[in-house]
């Protein structure tokens, strides 16, 4: 009788064998499963994490205007060819560029003058442009827009290093007697490729500083211009 029943518990230890066998490849899926995806979730997290470097040295390289900069009111002119009648309504945005921070307020106090010494020679400078424009120009096809290019972003901050190396130079130059030239302010205004309107500029420039103290004008900045002809529409 015992011949007989051998077979069987071989059979149940095989069982037995194959379910461990089984359960243990189960397992070892498990973990390598469970390894694989932390793998993938720690570079997840650490992008993330870099995230608000990224946005914020995007933000440290967007145009900003400096406190240099003086923006008034838009300057508007109407110019009137006498033997036609034609009219002419202009639009100037100009801004003013101070040399340093110091020199806002005296330009600031003076800007009424300014801006009626900039329509007298705009009223001058543009009658000519309007008289040629009616001149060579069909009806609809005289007017004309400009906007000044984009402005610059600052740039990057000093590092330690740079700066100590700029204290550094200039404590040498102060034990020779001699003195480092500071960098002019950081500009945001970027030349402007158009020659009438870059001459205009240095034109304006050169009447705000004869109402100013010498070097405290920097630059003058005509931002945007347009123009508008009324007998023009008309006719269309």
């Amino acid at each position: 009788m015992a011949s007989f029943k051998q077979p069987k518990a071989n059979a149940n230890a095989s069982a037995n064998l194959a379910f461990l066998r089984w359960t243990a490849v189960g397992m070892l899926a498990m973990m390598l499963s469970a390894l694989v995806f932390m793998m993938a979730v720690a570079p997840a997290n650490a992008s993330s994490k870099k995230e608000p470097a990224a946005e914020e040295e995007v933000a440290n390289t967007e145009p900003v205007i400096p406190d240099t900069v003086i923006i008034p009111d838009p300057v508007s002119l109407t110019v009137v060819l006498p033997k036609s009648g034609t009219i002419r309504q202009l639009v100037f945005n100009i801004w003013l560029e101070a040399a340093t921070k110091q020199d806002v307020e005296v330009i600031e106090s003076r800007m009424p003058k300014i801006i009626n010494a900039f329509l007298v020679e705009l009223q001058r400078l543009m009658y000519r442009d309007t008289q040629n424009r009616f001149e060579t120009r069909e009806p609809g096809k005289r007017s004309f827009k400009f906007d000044a290019p984009a402005l610059l972003p600052p740039p990057p901050a000093k590092t330690e290093e740079e700066l100590e190396a700029e204290a550094k130079a200039a404590e040498e130059a102060a034990e020779k007697g001699e003195e480092i030239t500071p960098e002019p302010p950081f500009s945001p205004f970027a030349p402007v490729p158009n020659r009438y309107f870059s001459a205009l500029q240095f034109q304006l420039q050169k009447t705000a500083q004869s109402i100013l103290p010498p070097d405290t004008l920097r630059s003058v900045q005509v931002r945007k211009f347009y123009d508008h002809w009324p007998g023009d529409a008309k006719k269309r």
